[in-house]
């Protein structure tokens, strides 16, 4: 079986590679983790303790896995934090969230000896794998020294079902040996259960996002410094498009051109969910005739057209200058990106037709007004122009959105407590 699965999945790993490297996807610095094997200083911090490993793939998961990092290290104080991820955005939002509290690493390849190597290092004493990050080899060899594991954040989306039942009779085995699933809807939990998890393990706690994006708020003074930078004096509305995917910007672009006729001093920040794809996004914008400004080199002088955010983390502070907020991946069959930071902040929501990544909480959104979903990207402009027109309804969206996002907290304290039999706090 092991052969079989590690072949499967190095063969997997090396047609990947063509494709990391051209998106420059691959972790530089990272490969020697990826190995188990660790750097000195690594090891030189978890020396004689145990450690709690939580494994978040990306960027968004590790952003939502925040406040139960917060809450697990004052509970858990004599234990390491260690929290590993697979990309570098993932690594480098890590690396800052983790720097007063813990580690952040790479997670080790899905292969016995790097897996080995790795719970060497680490000693966890217990696994918290986030959302559905079922790796065989890790949940099978970590089992197998008697560390406790749990899904947190779980989800099995509706898109994604099909694919793990036509895999479900191999993952058995790894779900039997993963003590608690910690799922973010009653849906996720059903699916779960269909797959031949023990339904006795499986626990409907909310999902952590709710929670990490009241965290992410920008102080005022923040957000006024932001848009001084900016040469934003805070009359001129803003459209922000946060995590965007190639095919969505021209689309984007072409709606910005037309909603410019009726209000001319708008303006556009476009931040896209990959930044080694900014060179791409700042000739395609000049292409349209626009002046574009890469926010990392400075623009004070407010003659941009098109703004870019180019760094990592800095979403939220840009988000809080918004009139309207798009969600990126929602015009592609990607499947979204996560609305709440903008939620969180009040503000006017549009997404496209495809959230299935957060398909719970884009219904909830919705249901309560309190973000429009499209039905095409032909429906961007004439919803940029109402939005940007009727400026009290577009202000009491936000308003419901706000409400919305601090109704629905709780998540974390129902997540420690299913984890406390496990970790005895």
């Amino acid at each position: 079986m092991w052969l079989l699965y590690e072949s499967l999945y190095l063969i997997g790993l090396l047609l990947y590679l063509p494709k990391a490297i051209w998106r420059r996807r691959l972790p530089h610095r990272g490969w020697s983790m990826r190995l188990g094997r660790y750097p000195a200083p690594v090891g030189e911090r978890l020396k004689g303790r145990r450690s709690i490993w939580i494994h978040a793939v990306s960027v968004g998961e590790v952003q939502a896995v925040r406040p139960l990092v917060r809450a697990l290290a004052q509970r858990v104080s004599q234990d390491a934090m260690v929290l590993s991820t697979v990309t570098p955005g993932g690594f480098e939002v890590a690396s800052q969230q983790m720097a007063d509290r813990g580690l952040a690493i790479y997670a080790p390849l899905d292969v016995r000896g790097c897996v080995r190597r790795a719970l060497e290092v680490l000693h966890p004493r217990c696994l918290l794998l986030v959302e559905s990050e079922f790796w065989p080899t890790v949940i099978w060899l970590t089992k197998a020294r008697g560390i406790p594991i749990a899904v947190v954040n779980g989800r099995i989306s509706a898109r994604a079902f099909p694919r793990y039942r036509f895999v479900a009779r191999a993952l058995a085995g790894t779900f039997a040996r993963i003590d608690r699933f910690l799922m973010q809807s009653q849906a996720d939990a059903e699916r779960l259960i269909q797959l031949g998890a023990d339904p006795a393990s499986v626990i409907v706690t909310g999902n952590l996002k709710w929670d990490a994006s009241l965290g992410d708020r920008p102080s005022p003074d923040a957000v006024r410094e932001t848009a001084i930078r900016l040469g934003l004096n805070g009359e001129e509305p803003v459209i922000v498009a946060g995590s965007t995917h190639r095919g969505e910007e021209t689309a984007l672009l072409e709606a910005f051109r037309t909603v410019r006729t009726l209000h001319p001093s708008v303006r556009l920040i476009v931040a896209p969910r990959h930044l080694e794809r900014v060179g791409e996004l700042v000739d395609l914008i000049r292409g349209a005739g626009f002046t574009a400004s890469r926010f990392s080199q400075g623009n004070g002088t407010g003659t941009w057209d098109i703004g870019i955010v180019d760094t990592f983390g800095q979403l939220p502070s840009y988000y809080a200058l918004a009139t309207i907020v798009f969600i990126g991946g929602s015009l592609i069959p990607h499947g979204g990106q996560n609305p709440l930071e903008a939620a969180s902040l009040g503000r006017s929501i549009v997404f496209g037709p495809f959230m299935h990544n957060f398909a719970d909480i884009a219904r909830q959104l919705t249901a309560h007004q309190a973000a429009r979903q499209l039905a095409s990207p032909a429906e961007l402009t004439e919803t940029f122009q109402a939005l940007l027109t009727d400026r009290t309804d577009t202000l009491a969206m936000g308003a419901r959105a706000r409400a919305l996002t601090e109704r629905s907290q709780g998540a974390v304290q129902r997540t420690l407590d299913a984890l406390q039999p496990l970790l005895s706090f």
